[in-house]
């Protein structure tokens, strides 16, 4: 077999202090008596996809217009976090938020500074009826905000970036925790529907972003295989990156779309699966554009070249697709004929925050592969990794 991917990455570094940024007050009612507050407290692994052939060999014509031997590409960065709408677990408090702010006065709002060595802080007040007050809190993209209240009944919290929000935790109204889907400067708001002033304690903590690994899987959709990945992804609330083979996806429309419809994302590894650096660039650009086309509006801004053959021309008339190529930093090497066991010990061994993982549900028969994934989503999930789709829609900037 061949060596070892990569070695487990170090943990995750410490995140930089939480930034505070001065914002305008909103329109507000006068401060009132006696509410005064409280100071807030202080390259592509060696390995190379199943070596099968494409069935069908239309598009398998040399090379022309090439410069240079084929190349291996880093891993890519990071995705962007997807931006997250308004839960409807929250509806209630939202409507009766919405009576609030017809109705009610504003105070100033209050920055949020936290101490750098604990990223958390703390405040105390009194809330009248039908007021809200609101605090700053500047974070990045991806950490997570967790806020609690101690208060009557009918005084309650709200995290929201304009039309964003953080969903109350289980439904309870006065504690909140969440992934942000974007950076920048969040309000936490202590709103009061109580029909008398209230005291009320707010704490607030930003906790580093978790570690994050990309699953993805080639070769398929596979009428067998995907949809056992689909179900094990499911049970573990991961989501994942398809390269899809074209026709595969005309001949299994149905389970192509379920893929999406479980948040999952689908990408280009071309028609026929074909090897790109021995396509002339009229014959390159067909197998990507046939694929693009039957993917339609769900087609993501990657490809993944089959085997990861990709060279300067290919890296170039892809772009010209508007798609990134995307290799891998971490194998199961599952089409190497390696047990269940052994492909799950490869990516547990090579798996570190931000990885790139490869593995296969089509191509062959990739039951050892489905065999192998539960203990990979179990051990890495062990770890505080989460599993997020590696690529964005198509036509904007992979990662």
């Amino acid at each position: 077999p061949p060596a070892e991917d990569a070695d487990a990455g170090s943990e995750a570094g410490e995140d930089d202090p939480v930034r505070i940024e001065e914002s305008d007050p909103a329109p507000a009612a006068p401060e009132p008596a006696g509410g005064a507050e409280e100071p807030l407290s202080p390259a592509a692994q060696d390995d190379r996809e199943s070596p099968e052939e494409p069935e069908d060999a239309e598009d398998a014509e040399d090379g022309a217009g090439r410069e240079g031997p084929a190349e291996a590409a880093p891993a890519p960065d990071p995705p962007k976090a997807a931006a997250a709408r308004v839960d409807p677990a929250a509806r209630l408090y939202e409507e009766a938020a919405d009576l609030v702010l017809r109705s009610s006065g504003f105070y100033p709002d209050q920055r949020v500074e936290f101490d750098p060595e604990a990223a958390e802080a703390e405040a105390a007040g009194r809330i009248e009826s039908f007021h809200r007050r609101s605090y700053l809190v500047e974070a990045e993209a991806g950490q997570v905000l967790r806020a609690g209240l101690e208060a009557p009944s009918g005084v309650w919290i709200e995290v929201r970036q304009n039309d964003l929000a953080v969903p109350s935790e289980g439904g309870v109204l006065q504690a909140v925790e969440g992934e942000l889907p974007a950076g920048g400067v969040w309000r936490v708001s202590v709103v009061s529907s109580a029909a008398e002033t209230v005291d009320y304690r707010l704490a607030v903590e930003v906790l580093p972003a978790p570690p994050v690994v990309y699953l993805t899987f080639d070769d398929g959709p596979h009428p067998v295989h995907t949809p056992e990945v689909l179900d094990l992804l499911g049970r573990y609330g991961a989501q994942a990156t398809f390269f899809v083979v074209g026709r595969m996806v005309q001949n299994f429309p149905e389970l192509t779309q379920r893929i999406v419809d479980e948040g999952h994302t689908l990408a280009n590894h071309t028609w026929n699966h074909e090897n790109l650096t021995k396509l002339s660039k009229a014959a390159f650009d067909r197998t990507i554009a046939r694929t693009q086309e039957v993917l339609g509006g769900r087609a993501a801004a990657c490809l993944r070249p089959p085997y990861g053959a990709i060279d300067g021309p290919g890296r170039e008339w892809a772009a010209a697709h508007g798609l990134d190529v995307i290799l891998w930093d971490v194998s199961g090497a599952d089409w190497l004929g390696f047990t269940s066991e052994e492909i799950a010990g490869r990516v547990l061994r090579g798996a570190h925050d931000g990885s790139v993982v490869m593995l296969h549900d089509g191509g062959g028969d990739r039951s050892r592969t489905v065999r192998a994934l539960e203990p990979i989503l179990e051990g890495l999930s062990e770890r505080g990794m989460r599993f997020r789709p590696l690529c964005g829609p198509a036509g904007a900037a992979a990662g």
